[in-house]
Order: structure tokens, then C-alpha cells, then sequence
């Protein structure tokens, strides 16, 4: 049989197809490694004098940025980042800035990432981190929590059983541990063996505990963040965290609570826009008003730097 000229050369819309194809990747692979740069080699900067250090109730070292808001600042915001994350990843950075046009900020890396002491927990100790936050806001203005994905958890079970805080936002929080998304099963494979936890500490200076436990129960902590607001937020379409689970963080919660879908939006980081930081910033001014005096989230004392007592001990109810 004779091949034909047209069976052995391609035809021009194939070589098109081709060439957009691997064009497609080369982009693809582009904006991985521009985001892996700006996020872990490169990542944005605070000013110098913004940086503090505090110390967590069982001894970890944390490194914290304080941005001072306007004189009539509204609260301070501690935003709590999440997992491989920091508080110089550009989105939490960018964030930080925005809700600093209206409040004072406070922004730790959590244990076990950016400079911070310690290693990450999943859940187990990261409130410790949120309370040694909290103590480091500026005294006066009432404190509102916003937390991402792990941060997300941290700052509801934070508010559940150490209070002294305004309201809670969390975004992309899961509400238990059983990791059931897409994304969560590489997220387990990678810190339940050391190749996988070295892995993270080298590539997303990520120091991860080999005891981490995936998020103790949270039921009753959430349910007693009251009479503190709460505000969920999530993309029902999530690829780690479905839909169930701000469902499930909304039920627990008592009010004054409220549930934000954001169809499309992302997970964590991806959230955090300019619309979601006015729309905070509108929720905590209009709650703070039908409050009165702060929401109820006068500040009580909590761990603080050499801490030590009932707050070293792991949230698990």
C-alpha cells in the first residue's frame, strides 16, 4: 500500500492544535514556578519596625507583623494564614494591607512555617498560635479573627474555648478531620511519611509534626463562640473542603453567625479580594454597632509571651 503526502505530513489545523497545546503547558508550568517564587523565594515585605515576636502558651516563638491602622481604627484583625502558607505569602500580605485601611493588623506565621519556631500540628495546637496573636494586638479597639483554610479552623476553635475576641471569620475552614477532598488526600500522603514532611520542609518551608492529628472534634468549641459573631465562608465548589463542611460549621455555630458562598472563587488564598475585604470590614463595623461595646468580645486575658496553665492543652472537644 502507498502512503499518500497528506497521511505523512500533518494537517495545519493538527500542527495549530499541537502548538497551542504545548503552549498551554509552557504557561501552565510558567505560572507554577512565578508562584511558587513570589510565594517561597521572593515573597513580599513588611517594614522592619512592623515586625514582633510573641510566645505561645506552651513555648512556641512566633514571628508577627503589627500594621497600625487609622487613628479611628474599627478593631485590629488577626489574620491567620494557612497551611504551606506564611504571613508573607503576596495574598495574605495584599489582605493584610487591605483590612489595614480600616483596623489595626496582626499577622503571625503560624508554628512550623516562615520563621516561626515549632512544627505544624493540623489543628492540634494552632489555636495557642491564634491566642499568642490576639495578645499582641494593640490594647483598646475590640479584635476580630480571619483565618484561612487550617487558619480558618484555628480561629473558630480559638474563639470557642479562649474567647476575648469580637467575631470570627473563617475562610475555607474544615470542620473535621477526616480529609475527604481532592487536594486532602495528597495533603495526607504528604504529612503522614517523613520523605513527604522533609519534602515540605525543603519546598514550602513547611516544618510538619510526625504526630499531627488532622483537626480535633470542634462541636462544642464552635458552638460557644457566642455571643461573638460568626462568619463562614466558602466556594461550595472547593476541591479540599466540600460544601458539608461550612454547612456543618454554620449548624454548630450559634448567632449571631452567617454563611457567604462564593461559587467559583477557590480555596483560601484565592478568596482573599478586595470585595471579600470591604465586605469584612462592612460585617464587623455593622455587628460591632448592634453590639453596643464591642460585640461582647471584650478582651479577657489569655496566654501570653512565657504563658503557661490550661491553655497549653490541646483543644479536643
Amino acid at each position: 500500500m502507498t502512503t499518500t503526502p497528506e497521511r505523512l505530513a500533518p494537517s495545519v489545523a493538527d500542527r495549530r492544535s499541537r502548538a497551542a497545546t504545548a503552549g498551554a503547558r509552557s504557561q501552565s508550568a510558567g505560572a507554577v514556578l512565578a508562584r511558587y517564587y513570589g510565594k517561597h523565594v521572593a515573597p513580599p515585605r513588611y517594614r522592619r519596625e512592623q515586625q514582633r515576636w510573641v510566645t505561645t502558651a506552651d513555648g512556641v516563638r512566633l514571628n508577627t507583623w503589627l500594621i497600625d491602622g487609622p487613628r479611628d481604627s474599627l478593631c485590629t484583625f488577626v489574620l491567620i494564614h494557612g497551611f504551606v502558607n506564611s504571613s508573607r505569602s503576596p495574598g495574605i500580605h495584599r489582605f493584610a494591607h487591605l483590612l489595614a485601611r480600616r483596623g489595626h493588623v496582626v499577622v503571625p506565621d503560624m508554628r512550623g512555617h516562615g520563621r516561626s519556631g515549632g512544627r505544624c500540628s493540623m489543628g492540634r495546637h494552632e489555636p495557642l498560635d491564634v491566642a499568642a496573636a490576639v495578645a499582641a494586638a494593640p490594647p483598646g479597639p475590640p479584635v476580630v479573627t480571619v483565618g484561612t483554610s487550617l487558619g480558618g479552623a484555628a480561629v473558630f476553635m480559638h474563639a470557642g474555648r479562649y474567647g476575648g475576641v469580637a467575631g470570627v471569620v473563617g475562610i475555607s475552614a474544615p470542620a473535621w478531620g477526616e480529609l475527604d477532598g481532592i487536594g486532602t488526600h495528597r495533603v495526607r500522603k504528604m504529612v503522614s511519611g517523613r520523605a513527604g514532611r522533609l519534602m515540605l520542609a525543603a519546598v514550602m518551608r513547611t516544618r510538619v509534626d510526625a504526630d499531627c492529628i488532622f483537626l480535633p472534634d470542634a462541636a462544642s468549641l464552635v458552638a460557644g463562640i457566642a455571643p461573638a459573631f460568626s462568619v463562614v465562608v466558602h466556594d461550595p465548589d472547593d476541591w479540599y473542603f466540600g460544601p458539608d463542611h461550612p454547612e456543618t460549621i454554620y449548624e454548630w455555630a450559634s448567632e449571631p453567625k452567617t454563611l457567604w458562598w462564593y461559587p467559583g472563587g477557590g480555596h483560601g488564598g484565592d478568596l482573599l479580594t478586595t470585595e471579600l475585604a470591604d465586605r469584612i470590614v462592612s460585617e464587623t463595623a455593622a455587628r460591632l454597632a448592634a453590639a453596643g461595646s464591642g460585640g461582647g468580645g471584650g478582651r479577657t486575658p489569655g496566654p501570653v509571651s512565657g504563658g503557661a496553665g490550661p491553655a497549653s492543652v490541646p483543644p479536643t472537644s
